[in-house]
C-alpha cells in the first residue's frame, strides 16, 4: 500500500497511478536504509563495519524481553513434536486474562472507562434524541 494512501490519500480511480512521485521516493529510500542497516546491530554498516571503530567505540546493553523468555519457556517445554515441526511452529504471546495494560496511559487521552460510557452522538442522532 503506497504511504500516501496509508495515510489517508483516497484510493485512485482506475487509471489513475496508484503511487505518487513522493509515495516512490520514499520507498526507495527505504529500500536504501534497509540495504545500508546492519542486520544484527540495527546501526549504519558504514558504522559498524568500519575498521576504525572496532575496539572502544560501541558499548552494549542488555535488556529482556518477557514476553520472548515466556515464548522460550513454553518452547522448552514441547517435547512431543519433531525438531522439525518445533521449528516450523510460530508463537506469538498475549496477556494473561486480567493482566492486560491499559494502552492508552500516559497518552493524555480521557479514561478508557470514560471513552466507553460517552454517549455515541451518532447512534443518539438516528434515534432522534
Amino acid at each position: 500500500m503506497p504511504y500516501s494512501v496509508f495515510t489517508g490519500r483516497p484510493t485512485p480511480a482506475p487509471g489513475e497511478p496508484l503511487f505518487t512521485p513522493e509515495d516512490t521516493a520514499a520507498a526507495i529510500a527505504l529500500a536504501e536504509e534497509e540495504r545500508d542497516t546492519c542486520p544484527s546491530c540495527g546501526l549504519p554498516k558504514a558504522w559498524c563495519r568500519d575498521s576504525t571503530n572496532q575496539f572502544s567505540v560501541f558499548e552494549t546493553h542488555e535488556e529482556q524481553c518477557h514476553a520472548t523468555y515466556a515464548m522460550a519457556v513454553h518452547r522448552a517445554k514441547v517435547t512431543d513434536r519433531s525438531d522439525e515441526t518445533k521449528a516450523a511452529t510460530q508463537l506469538s504471546v498475549l496477556f494473561a486474562a486480567g493482566r492486560v495494560p491499559d494502552f492508552d496511559a500516559g497518552l493524555g487521552l480521557a479514561d478508557s472507562a470514560d471513552r466507553q460510557n460517552a454517549p455515541n452522538d451518532q447512534a443518539e442522532n438516528e434515534q432522534g434524541h
